[in-house]
């Protein structure tokens, strides 16, 4: 876990904020990931592993080497927070051919940092409904923990709830698949980005992947599942902002 005297540092030059979100407390951090200290859990999301080279298929000029930047990111931010437990929210590989496109370097070095910690979990999504049997870890539809549900796109809570044999009442979920970006002015300069929405039972997280582009905080589809007025949190210049 991440050293207290290493957190302080983060939230004093906001590179992370603390956030209470369904009787949890979270951090928020900038580099789009979330960090729940109560369980010593690190998530990510929507890391599209090889979608360069998916779409250079295509003949798309994008150079294929956002997987290793990817890798590399999280190599930094799991130095940061080391964890025990890891989860990927889902679309962690781009599409279903996506592992015969990685070079076996990327392979090695995702299957070393999964082995570093005692628990990694890919939660599963539209693009990558299986993973692929060459990379470690434990995949599952989607994750309870405590009250939270960490899951890729949206469920019905109710029917979980009423489908499920444990006690713990699941009254919140934490999502990935949307992209949340969003862009805003604060005296008079004007930001734009990747960004989190945290409603009363909803928190979107941002994409983790180098080429993953984004909705708008305004776009329908997000509007769909958070009616009430969220707070957001801009991913800018490697900080965090909160704007109300």
């Amino acid at each position: 876990m991440i050293s207290e005297k290493a957190l302080i540092a983060r939230l004093s030059h906001k590179q992370s904020c603390i956030v209470e979100f369904a009787n949890n407390r979270f951090l928020l951090d900038a580099s789009g990931t979330i960090f729940w200290p109560d369980f010593d859990l690190l998530i990510f999301s929507d890391l599209h592993f090889e979608k360069g080279s998916f779409l250079s298929q295509f003949a798309n000029p994008l150079p294929r080497m956002d997987t290793r930047k990817t890798l590399d990111n999280m190599q930094k931010v799991l130095a940061t927070y080391q964890p025990k437990c890891v989860v990927c929210l889902g679309d962690s590989f781009h599409d279903g051919n996506a592992i015969s496109r990685m070079e076996t370097s990327n392979i090695q070095l995702l299957n070393s940092m999964v082995g570093s910690v005692q628990n990694w979990q890919w939660v599963l999504g539209n693009h990558d409904p299986e993973i692929p049997k060459e990379i470690a870890g434990e995949s599952f539809v989607s994750l309870k923990q405590h009250n939270i549900l960490l899951v890729h796109e949206p469920e019905d809570l109710k029917k979980i709830n009423e489908e499920q044999a444990s006690t713990q009442t699941i009254t919140a979920q934490i999502i990935g698949h949307f992209h949340p970006k969003m862009r805003t002015k604060q005296s008079g300069h004007s930001m734009s980005g990747k960004c989190f929405i945290v409603a009363n039972d909803v928190l979107l997280m941002p994409a983790f992947g180098q080429y993953t582009g984004g909705l708008s905080v305004d776009d329908k589809a997000i509007k769909n599942i958070i009616t009430e007025k969220p707070a957001q949190f801009l991913l800018y210049g490697q900080k965090i902002f909160n704007i109300r």
